[in-house]
């Protein structure tokens, strides 16, 4: 099998297991690509660009006003549950008026709606980690193409071998990551049953530990507990380790980086024989002006 679909295959295969979602911008080939590519992952759109072709859309506009509404499609994207969303949603489209409505028809909201994306976004909105994978390569883009592979190979091989050692120092179950597990708030919570309680914030919110639902819906969302689930679990015999997702545990980080990435050293050229085939580059005519740097811009977005 060539390396390339065994690396596809092993993608798909995570994406099934666990319901984990692509996140990219609408670029078109994006968009008819990924289908094909990983058919088992469920296609986010990134939320932030999304919003800059929404800002695009209502040039002229008034800057706070303008800000108000894009505020308002993210609501929209963050909203949990179905009759939330709409109501925001009717709410855009009734400030934005026109405008709102020319953008709006062709988003399908599970690709970019909390409340019907079908996979498990675990708070990701955005595709954030591809940017920051494109600034942290930024340096090597312009290196001609064998040095550009290698620079980016010892650049990751370093920074796995980093992760893995800063792994192997966790103690926990969980990754030490920013949760709601030391939140000040004290709220009162009413005990149904061992499993139901009741939690009396504003407004108050239904917690069901044991199978994994709370009305609040972020537990759903993002797989890992809020507030509410938090102050429900230290009144039940549930250990809050055991209601987070695993996606979220120290030993799923530390099996992401296990395998090293080795160095390639440099070796004598093989000897050269003039009976072997020699295919020669192609013979191309170098385009007038400075070779292209920018990015190829997302599905709606204007780059001035």
């Amino acid at each position: 099998m060539p390396p390339r679909e065994g690396i596809r295959r092993h993608v798909n295969t995570l994406c099934q297991q666990t319901r984990r979602q692509q996140i990219s911008d609408r670029n078109l080939g994006l968009l008819e690509a990924m289908p094909k590519a990983f058919p088992s992952a469920y296609h986010g759109w990134c939320l932030q660009h999304l919003k800059n072709n929404f800002r695009d859309k209502l040039k002229g506009m008034e800057n706070g006003f303008k800000e108000y509404l894009i505020r308002k499609l993210g609501d929209c994207a963050y909203e949990p549950t179905m009759a939330g969303f709409h109501a925001l949603l009717e709410e855009l489209k009734s400030e934005g008026k026109q405008r709102a409505y020319n953008f709006l028809p062709g988003l399908e909201p599970e690709h970019w709606a909390n409340a019907y994306f079908r996979g498990q976004r675990y708070g990701e909105m955005t595709s954030n980690a591809a940017e920051s994978f494109n600034n942290w390569i930024k340096e090597a883009r312009n290196l001609p193409i064998t040095k550009l592979v290698d620079t980016i190979r010892n650049q990751i091989m370093c920074q796995m071998s980093e992760r893995r050692d800063i792994a192997n120092k966790w103690n926990g179950i969980i990754c030490p990551i920013q949760d709601s597990f030391n939140s000040s708030r004290s709220w009162n919570v009413s005990k149904a049953n061992d499993d139901v309680f009741e939690v009396h914030s504003f407004p108050s919110v239904t917690v069901d530990v044991g199978r994994c639902v709370c009305s609040y819906y972020q537990w759903q969302v993002n797989g890992f507990p809020c507030e509410h689930v938090v102050a429900a679990i230290q009144r039940s015999a549930y250990n809050l380790n055991d209601c987070v997702e695993k996606y979220f545990h120290v030993e799923n980080y530390r099996e992401a980086y296990a395998t090293a990435i080795f160095p390639i050293p440099s070796v004598e050229k093989p000897d050269f024989c003039s009976s072997d085939f020699i295919k020669l580059p192609p013979i191309v005519k170098r385009p007038a002006g400075r070779p292209r740097k920018s990015r190829i811009p997302s599905r709606g977005e204007k780059v001035s």
